[in-house]
């Protein structure tokens, strides 16, 4: 998303020296910035049409046909209003319905050259090969880790201690770190993810299934949830089977001593249940069982 939101800003930037670009603070880039720019639109699961009787009832689990007929094939058919171009950012673009993707197709073959749809999508195979073949595909390279935190040092130099927490256990993106670093209340929701983890893994067989009853009420309320709790445990295991020194003041390490000497082959053993997991439920399984599964192979 900050790439996409600075590509608008280059692009539309009313600057005539673009030395530092992201720098700029010029009216085009300010209104950008602050998603308020007529010519700049973020799409996401969220977003509503104008007509709210028609999005107010439905659950924000999808990008709805009547949002992207409003936001992208309306659009597409006007000028800029104060800018080169218009360009139209779908934040996880994997969760258009299938109507929406298809209504979009005849707008991307014939979209003109000043008006530009950006799709961020984590995995491109979770779009339709349709949509694929109509766009240009840039792949962004994970950032090391060594990276990430060279940059937060320097953006946060007064908040080293939670950077190193941070940057201790789950290889979070940069966007994950920097988020974590701005709102205290999605660090903490990762920590007490990280407890009850642990927790479960120690615990007998009806907790786990218990456990498995909590996830499953919790996916038909809330996916994105459930799926970042996966990615706790994915990370856990993985972050374990990587280091062989862990520091011990940091919380998260001591938090995660008490299994951080387990079998190597049964931590393997758990991301492979995991990932099998994240492929279920990518592919409708029915929650309740495979969260059961889940558990019940899940190595202690």
């Amino acid at each position: 998303m900050s790439l996409a939101k600075d590509f608008a800003r280059l692009i539309n930037c009313k600057k005539d020296d673009i030395d530092e670009p992201i720098l700029c603070n010029c009216l085009s880039c300010e209104k950008i910035n602050n998603k308020k720019h007529p010519d700049f639109t973020v799409i996401e699961k969220s977003s509503m049409c104008s007509n709210n009787s028609c999005c107010k009832s439905s659950n924000s689990s999808a990008i709805k046909n009547c949002v992207v007929s409003e936001n992208i094939i309306s659009k597409s058919k006007f000028s800029p209003f104060m800018s080169n171009y218009k360009v139209v950012v779908v934040n996880q673009a994997n969760y258009l319905t299938k109507v929406s993707a298809e209504s979009l197709l005849k707008t991307l073959e014939d979209i003109n050259s000043n008006f530009i749809v950006i799709l961020l999508i984590e995995n491109l195979y979770d779009l339709p090969e349709t949509i694929i073949s109509r766009c240009q595909t840039w792949k962004l390279n994970k950032i090391s880790e060594k990276k990430i935190l060279d940059i937060l040092s320097e953006s946060h130099p007064e908040k080293q201690k939670q950077i190193l927490e941070i940057m201790s256990f789950g290889s979070p993106t940069l966007g994950e770190a920097t988020e974590m670093l701005n709102d205290s209340i999605f660090f903490e929701e990762r920590q007490e993810g990280l407890r009850r983890i642990v927790k479960i893994i120690n615990s007998p067989m009806s907790d786990k299934l218990n456990y498995s009853k909590e996830l499953t009420q919790l996916y038909r309320k809330d996916k994105e949830r459930v799926l970042y709790e996966l990615k706790i445990w994915k990370n856990l295991f993985r972050k374990i089977l990587k280091t062989e020194d862990m520091n011990e003041d940091l919380e998260t390490i001591s938090i995660m001593s008490p299994i951080k000497k387990a079998n190597k082959l049964g931590i393997k053993k758990n991301i492979q249940n995991i990932l099998k997991t994240e492929d279920n439920l990518k592919f409708n399984g029915m929650p309740s069982l495979v969260f059961d599964n889940f558990i019940i192979n899940l190595e202690a």
